[in-house]
């Protein structure tokens, strides 16, 4: 591909999928499975949607809830069912990936919550002071917080995205129609029957046939005809051309109500008849009240809950919005998921002690820039990343399964948290803690005395060297020449100490926190934000605030450093305040501009702070991992398919923590999680930990654990 550039290759493979640039069906390309034609794909979908992403197999294709994509990866069947054969493999890989591409190229991601349709009234609140909103929230997440059934609205809105999406594809690129209608028959065929499913089912079922263009005719109960038919109507307009993506957020709001407007129970609701699309419809008055109050829900209606079966050549429904980073922060549940699951233990990495440990490939060169376009093929589809921004870095990330690192896996990008506009913050903890300060810095007054030598005989000190006076007293006596070095004195030991704080940022901290259960002192702190609760976070800012003031007058040498994952290929690396940084105004005023944002993802994070620790000069280095959770990120280890990653995140961990020991660093892990010690035990490997039971003690214990690893 040498002698060609990326916007010419996009141009040219847009004219090809268009139909502009002959037949794309004429061309021929050998193999029949994923393996075979993945680098090409993976090109055409870098064309399409100017994105790099790794195409990957199904880890079992006859698994009807495949992995879902993210950002990064794409997963497709390793080869294609009894409708496609030869070229038309290769053809319905096309308009997998042209699906996914239109998700881009469409607008899916430019959703704007206040911005009207273009052909429905809008049912979304007006201003949004009347949406429950959290910070950094996507405009998409605020939409999904109107639905008390919230998984069953996602789902509904992916439908009809996914049937603007596939007409907007085909007026895009007129040369796949032919190819696009065929892969939609073919999804058709695979649907199931609607025979023994309950209403809402049938409807939910009908609703996804009708975004794949059915038209046959359809025989139901009396009681669905009305809502098929009102369901059409509410499909219709996402056909036109200029339907966007507030369009399909209108048609999903109305698709709900008419969902959940059907029993979910199975039993007989009189015989089937045929429906006349034409039939006049009632008048229907859509609700006016969003978000949603909670529903009172039957009893078996959880068990019973609305299934949609995927569409083959789209991504899993929901997938996009419950598990992808679009636009904005990643969506709570995909990261609250798995907070109170058992983390299986993992039997395929045995206990190292006294065995060579294996180690980490080399670290690439920071800043590796250059244009990897035009390069083999292979490289592109095999997953390697490379650092293109200033303050970025590659690291490896280790698979247990394969008992072997990725090079050059994950990248982290640093940057220096943007200061507020005054200290308040800082100064607020300060005063907020004002009862509780003595103690603390009675805490580190001891470690500053434990790092005083006494020294006898010295000529002027704090108190008196009983033993010289006495001599001196005797020699006067005797005529001879008194020492007057009869004092004792403490001379400080130069502490070789530094220490880096690694603070988990992911979104669950904006959890709330219960109030403190007798503590004067910790109640009064409750003052610090106007409100009456604190999160994860809040007790993080304030417990950071505290190792500032007293580290600054131990004197050790120490940096903080704030994380969170969206993906291998954008890990946060946020720095609050670097080694060689002192205590300022400025630096103090950064606390109040840390939020909450995306996913835990350790490894990475913990392989960038040893690489900063390394370039410390000191004896003792010390690196405190302070989390809410186990490890965890959409991409980690997926191609093992679905529930895979739980255990891939806490050996990759395990194995970053390991590293450190290696380099000489002694690791310590904190956790307020109260399942903790069920992953904590493989996970740390023999190196110390600590499960608070009392999230609210976190300030206080943190300074305590410091004085005792520093000793």
């Amino acid at each position: 591909m040498k002698g060609y550039t990326l916007p010419g290759v996009r141009a040219a493979l847009k004219k090809r999928a268009a139909g502009i640039d002959g037949d794309a069906d004429d061309h021929e390309h050998p193999g029949r499975t994923l393996e075979g034609v993945a680098p090409v794909l993976g090109l055409y979908f870098r064309a399409l949607s100017g994105r790099n992403a790794a195409l990957l197999p199904f880890g079992d294709r006859n698994d009807p809830e495949q992995y879902p994509d993210t950002h990064t990866t794409i997963r497709l069947p390793d080869r294609i069912g009894r409708f496609f054969s030869g070229n038309d493999n290769f053809i319905w890989y096309k308009i997998a990936l042209t699906h996914r591409a239109a998700h881009y190229e469409g607008g899916t991601f430019s959703f704007a919550f206040q911005r009207r349709a273009a052909h429905f009234e809008s049912l979304r609140p007006s201003a949004m002071d009347e949406v429950e909103s959290h910070e950094q929230a996507s405009d998409l997440e605020n939409f999904f917080s109107l639905f008390a059934q919230r998984q069953l609205a996602i789902e509904v809105f992916t439908v009809m995205e996914d049937l603007r999406l596939d007409e907007w594809a085909k007026r895009r690129y007129p040369g796949l129609r032919g190819a696009y209608e065929k892969n939609q028959r073919a999804a058709l065929h695979d649907r199931p029957s609607l025979n023994g499913m309950g209403p809402r089912n049938a409807l939910a079922e009908i609703m996804v046939c009708i975004s794949l263009g059915s038209k046959r005719p359809l025989s139901l109960p009396a009681m669905l005809h009305e809502p098929v038919r009102r369901l059409m109507g509410v499909m219709q307009p996402l056909c036109l051309p200029d339907a966007r993506v507030e369009d399909s957020a209108e048609a999903a709001m109305r698709a709900y109500c008419l969902l959940v407007g059907l029993p979910n129970m199975e039993a007989d609701y009189g015989p089937s008849l045929a429906l006349d699309p034409a039939r006049p419809l009632r008048e229907l008055r859509w609700p006016a009240i969003w978000p949603e109050p909670e529903k009172t829900r039957l009893e078996g209606d959880e068990v019973l809950a609305t299934v949609m079966a995927p569409v083959s050549y789209r991504d899993r429904l929901g997938s996009r919005f419950t598990n992808y980073k679009g636009a904005g922060p990643l969506d709570q549940q995909a990261i609250y998921r798995f907070t109170k699951a058992d983390a299986p233990a993992s039997d395929a990495v045995p206990n190292l002690d006294g065995e060579e440990r294996p180690k980490p490939p080399d670290e690439p060169m920071e800043h590796d820039h250059h244009d990897h376009f035009g390069e083999d093929e292979a490289h592109l589809h095999s997953g390697e990343l490379h650092s293109h921004e200033l303050l970025s870095y590659v690291y490896p990330e280790w698979d247990h399964v394969a008992a072997a690192y990725k090079r050059n896996w994950c990248c982290v990008k640093e940057s220096r948290i943007d200061p507020a506009l005054s200290a308040n913050y800082f100064e607020q903890t300060l005063r907020g803690y004002g009862r509780l300060m003595p103690r603390i810095q009675h805490q580190f007054e001891r470690i500053a005395r434990e790092g005083l030598l006494k020294v006898k005989r010295a000529a002027d000190g704090d108190d008196l060297d009983l033993d010289a006076a006495i001599e001196s007293v005797i020699d006067m006596r005797a005529g001879l020449s008194a020492s007057d070095q009869v004092y004792t004195s403490r001379q400080r030991l130069a502490r070789d100490v530094v220490v880096a704080f690694l603070v988990d940022k992911s979104a669950s901290t904006a959890e709330h926190v219960g109030p403190p259960d007798g503590d004067a002192g910790l109640t009064a702190a409750l003052n610090l934000h106007g409100r009456n609760y604190r999160t994860i976070l809040d007790l993080e800012k304030e417990t950071t605030a505290l190792l500032m003031a007293s580290l600054e007058r131990l004197g050790d040498t120490y940096g903080i450093y704030f994380f969170s994952g969206s993906g291998r290929e954008d890990v946060k690396f946020h720095v609050l305040k670097d080694f060689e940084e002192r205590l300022s105004d400025r630096v103090a005023a950064r606390i109040d501009n840390i939020k909450p944002l995306h996913t835990t993802r350790m490894g990475p994070a913990i392989r960038h702070t040893i690489r900063k620790l390394r370039g410390q000069e000191s004896r003792t280095k010390l690196l405190m991992l302070i989390s809410d959770g186990r490890p965890f990120d959409l991409d980690y280890g997926q191609q093992y398919g679905e529930n895979a990653e739980i255990d891939y995140a806490i050996n990759d961990t395990r194995q970053a923590l390991n590293e450190a020991r290696q380099a000489g660093i002694t690791p310590f892990v904190l956790t307020v999680d109260p399942q903790g010690n069920d992953y904590l035990r493989t996970m740390c490997d023999g190196i110390d930990y600590e499960v608070l039971d009392d999230i609210n003690q976190l300030p206080t214990r943190l300074l305590a654990l410091y004085r005792t690893l520093t000793a």
